[in-house]
């Protein structure tokens, strides 16, 4: 099998990544394949000494100028045509696997479990200097399946994190253009496999997730408003993609999904009172919200009716 690893800037991070990787237990061989996008610490050194090291696990990429700047998808432009093997598994340098036993524990279900098109367990979330928030992706203490439904419902990435996936490669030899999110990978890509066939989610923590770590395209997003209204009319592009590709078989949850992105584009913009005038929107948006959000926004609305 593949692993692939996506660095940038990762020089505090990348190790205890790469060292998640050595201390995998499998009864199967993998190699790591580590794409830089130019970075400009101590990433690319970092990497060469482990390819010197283990020079039967990794393999790696280098670029010269930034490829992600550019727009490029790094991951069908450099990373898919390298991949090989049976599964294929990602993990990205700022983020890193903690149970030795990850890789084992989904090849086995996936063997057994032929319709199953992606893997996936549950993620811790750290802060970026490594301290625990004490949150996870998911609150699920069960083992369970999540259909095409369940995951474009819900927000991107809601259920389990990148760092978790795990599938077949010949189902995903490249993206499917028709499920393209501009800036957006793991959403779009999950929504491909499960509408292939089904996801399966295992509810261990094997994995951290670094948040607004240096360079992270997280951190960018969190600190611009008019980068979330990009993605979010991205994602509705996308959406709306999708629907046609799939022959409409999903409207009436597709439909949900792209009212739930306008609201949040209203959110950012303060618009509240577009948001007062689009029920379907604001039912859409609170199915997705914590409670303590939607009493805010909720009472925004308010505050716009009461005028």
């Amino acid at each position: 099998m593949t692993v692939f690893c996506l660095a940038y800037n990762h020089e505090k991070y990348i190790r205890a990544t790469f060292e998640g990787f050595i201390k995998q237990k499998t009864s199967f061989d993998f190699k790591v394949i580590v794409h830089d996008d130019a970075s400009t610490d101590d990433t690319p050194n970092i990497i060469r000494e482990y390819m010197e090291k283990y020079p039967d696990i990794f393999e790696a990429i280098f670029q010269e100028d930034n490829k992600y700047q550019k727009g490029i998808d790094i991951e069908d432009e450099y990373i898919f045509p390298k991949l090989g093997g049976k599964y294929v598994a990602v993990c990205e340098g700022d983020d890193y696997w903690t149970d030795p036993n990850k890789l084992q524990l989904q090849v086995d279900y996936m063997e057994k479990h032929p319709d199953c098109t992606l893997c996936v367990h549950n993620t811790e979330k750290m802060f970026e200097d490594g301290r625990s928030t004490g949150k996870s992706f998911n609150n699920s203490r069960r083992e369970r399946d999540y259909s095409f439904e369940d995951i474009i419902l819900s927000e991107p990435s809601a259920y389990f994190h990148f760092s978790s996936f795990m599938w077949r490669y010949d189902t995903l030899k490249h993206k499917n253009k028709a499920f393209a999110m501009d800036g957006i990978g793991d959403y779009p890509m999950a929504l491909y496999l499960a509408s292939i066939g089904y996801i399966h989610y295992i509810p261990k923590i094997m994995s951290r997730y670094r948040l607004n770590s240096i360079g992270s395209w997280s951190a960018a997003m969190e600190s611009d408003n008019s980068k979330k209204v990009i993605q979010h009319k991205n994602i509705i592009k996308g959406l709306k993609s999708i629907d046609e590709y799939t022959k409409h078989r999903y409207s009436p949850v597709i439909r949900k999904a792209v009212s739930r992105e306008k609201a949040k584009i209203m959110v950012l913009g303060n618009d509240y009172a577009s948001l007062l005038r689009s029920p379907r929107c604001t039912a859409a948006l609170f199915r997705t919200l914590t409670h303590k959000t939607v009493r805010k926004v909720s009472e925004k609305v308010q505050a716009v009716r009461g005028r």
